[in-house]
């Protein structure tokens, strides 16, 4: 048996919002547990009185210092972020974790925004060519001229020429969530709310990852069989959450092991997607 992938969902967010060090014991309690990822969700914004937040980008930078192997699955930009600040800050934080980041996109909407919107991500993040930082303190050079490449998009929502000004990131393109269905073609992974939408995701984005949520009173070790879908999605209370102390070391002990993966596509078994200047320049 293969284990199914596992992504625990924390919220950041409420009335008992959990502190730093609470938040930093259950992503270290998540990763030895065997996760692979966590998705932080901070939530919509509280009431006037109410106790704040953690920024979920804010978060993710702390907790990949925190961290060794776990992917950090960060919420939904603010609608107004520009896609050039969307691609800089999921970049940067690829690279603070050494290629550990995931992008939660959002979901569907009917003007096609946030299609356009990872479409421009993903090619700002193939502004600089795999090679282009050369560092050569002899030549003077710190990259090649050539290997940098204007986006130039025009599209119904934005206007961004680029380039980004940072290196490519690790994996490439961090990896892209969405919830439901509907953007299931744009995305490496698709969280579901059930197991109903699966064949269609599965016509629409037969390469993309998709999990469902864990139901209560339900082991988790039947439930991959017999939805088809590849993981679970699990929320998450604390580092003493149940299904940290008992339920996923017990998954893993019954299923094959798995060989530890530097980055969350590679956990994920997601390929590390080519530069669309690839070719142009091969």
């Amino acid at each position: 048996m293969t284990a199914p992938l596992l992504v625990g969902r924390v919220a950041t967010h409420g009335d008992n919002a959990p502190t730093l060090g609470a938040l930093t014991a259950l992503a270290r309690a998540a990763e030895a547990a065997g996760l692979d990822a966590l998705i932080l969700d901070d939530g919509p914004p509280p009431p006037p009185g109410r106790q704040g937040r953690f920024e979920s980008t804010t978060l993710a930078a702390a907790l990949a210092a925190a961290t060794e192997h776990i992917g950090l699955i960060v919420s939904p930009l603010p609608a107004d972020q520009a896609p050039y600040h969307v691609a800089r800050i999921i970049a940067s934080l690829d690279h603070l974790g050494r290629g550990r980041t995931g992008w939660l996109a959002g979901t569907a909407d009917a003007h096609g925004r946030t299609a356009e919107l990872i479409d421009v991500a993903r090619g700002l993040w193939d502004s600089f060519d795999d090679d282009a930082y050369v560092h050569d303190r002899a030549e003077g050079l710190y990259w090649r001229p050539e290997t940098i490449h204007r986006l130039d998009h025009h599209g119904r929502h934005f206007d961004v020429a680029g380039p980004l000004n940072i290196a490519r990131p690790p994996q490439g393109h961090p990896v892209v969530a969405v919830h439901g269905p509907g953007l299931a073609a744009h995305a490496d992974l698709v969280l579901l709310d059930d197991a109903g939408h699966l064949p269609a995701v599965r016509s629409a984005a037969p390469d993309a990852k998709v999990l469902v949520p864990l139901p209560e009173h339900t082991d988790a070790r039947r439930l991959p069989t017999t939805s088809g879908a590849d993981g679970l999605t699990v929320a998450l209370t604390g580092a003493d959450d149940p299904f940290l102390t008992t339920t996923a070391p017990a998954l893993r002990r019954s299923a094959a092991p798995r060989t530890a993966k530097a980055t969350l596509r590679a956990r994920l078994a997601l390929p590390r997607p080519a530069s669309r200047y690839a070719a142009a320049t091969a």
